[in-house]
């Protein structure tokens, strides 16, 4: 698996395999489940070989909108289903550019996708908490001054929340995570917000195969200073998410990929290490906590023992829970 502290891990280039076709043969696979067809029915009905359906399925071969309708067609899709999904297989770059509600990315199916199937993630977030690592009162805080509100405010927060699934997966990917310092001392007004959410922080940097890391303020940042992350698959090649106010860019190019992995190899320079990262989130809940009211200090200390308790039950220390 590749480590994202070793940017000189090799990369492997697949032929044909995208995040477009593996999306779309997500896609096809699922309506023809719905249809109750196997793989094995598509292709007599078809009369295609089943290697050329199971290739369409998995996104490992290349894509011809004629065959993406037929296919559709005979697993009974939707009108809507048939014109979104044979745009997909027309246009190489249409997944790239996606827009969204403001500040909420959370319900589109490519990086729903991407969350599910990879087996590496790593982000880095120079404003705010990471979404994955948000706590609800937090998702609440920062989507209100993206201006929702309502019940519209309570549809995007499940939103955010359903995507922490993640961390419930057996086989849950391996996590890192860049915070920058400007992020962990801001956005939340409520003092009460930011501790409680630290205090997430401390916990979610004892889980296995989860690293934090905390960027100073006084690293030089190399990029625009846009929020983004990077999904790695085994064998493909990886996917870069850049966050924009409205819109998320999925991007493959290997340029692309170039300038993110000089980015990356910067942060881990500019970056605390996980122990220092820990610590520096430590002090910073104690400052907060001299100015919090209520029991924020104790749901730090149940936080704390939870945390060494998981760590006893599992044998591990710190150390290797990102190993």
């Amino acid at each position: 698996m590749y480590d994202c502290h070793d940017s000189a891990a090799p990369m492997k280039q697949p032929e044909t395999s995208t995040a477009r076709t593996r999306e779309l043969g997500h896609e096809l696979q699922r309506i023809r489940k719905r249809s109750g067809y196997s793989g094995a029915d598509m292709s007599r009905t078809l009369g295609w070989g089943f290697p050329k359906v199971s290739r369409l399925e998995s996104g490992q071969r290349s894509v011809q909108p004629g065959d993406v309708a037929i296919y559709l067609a005979r697993a009974r899709a939707t009108p809507d289903e048939l014109e979104e999904l044979v745009s997909l297989a027309s246009d190489p770059h249409s997944h790239q550019l996606q827009f969204h509600s403001p500040g909420l990315p959370d319900s589109l199916r490519t990086l729903t996708l991407l969350e599910a199937h990879s087996t590496a993630i790593t982000t880095y977030s120079p404003d705010v908490i990471p979404a994955l690592l948000q706590t609800d009162s937090y998702v609440r805080a920062v989507l209100r001054r993206y201006g929702h509100t309502g019940p519209d405010l309570e549809t995007a927060v499940e939103a955010r929340l359903a995507r922490h699934a993640l961390f419930a997966r057996r086989s849950r990917p391996a996590l890192t995570f860049y915070i920058h310092e400007n992020a962990l001392r801001g956005v939340a007004s409520d003092s009460t917000v930011m501790n409680e959410q630290l205090v997430q922080l401390q916990l979610a940097s004892s889980l296995p195969q989860c690293q934090i890391h905390v960027v100073p303020a006084t690293a030089e940042e190399p990029g625009d200073g846009r929020e983004f992350s990077v999904f790695r698959h085994d064998g493909n090649q990886p996917v870069f998410q850049v966050d924009a106010f409205a819109a998320s860019l999925f991007l493959e190019e290997d340029s692309v990929i170039a300038f993110y992995r000089e980015f990356l190899r910067h942060l881990t320079t500019a970056a605390l290490d996980r122990d220092q990262s820990r610590n520096w989130i430590v002090n910073r809940t104690s400052e907060l906590e001299r100015t919090t009211p209520g029991n924020a200090r104790q749901l730090a200390e149940a936080f704390t023992l939870l945390t060494s308790t998981t760590h006893s039950r599992n044998g591990k220390t710190h150390e290797d829970c990102a190993s």
